[in-house]
């Protein structure tokens, strides 16, 4: 059975990222044997780890995103 490795997350504003790279730069020698740094275009901020889920359930917990995040919770 297909399995998709899924998460919630939200992305950064666009300054946050363009900031990212000088910041690196700053405190990435520090750092170089213990930390792996990404592409700060891919950075988000994961909310909710789900781990493996089937295909068929993307349509719902996606709704249950959309509903969750609306102020008065209707959809």
């Amino acid at each position: 059975m297909e399995q998709i490795r899924a998460f919630i997350a939200i992305e950064l504003p666009k300054e946050v990222k363009l900031f990212l790279p000088r910041l690196l730069d700053k405190i990435g020698p520090s750092f170089t044997r213990a930390v792996k740094w990404v592409d700060p275009d891919g950075i988000h901020l994961t909310l909710k780890f789900l781990g493996n889920i089937s295909p068929e359930k993307v349509p719902t917990v996606t709704l249950a995103i959309e509903k969750g995040s609306r102020a008065d919770g209707a959809v």
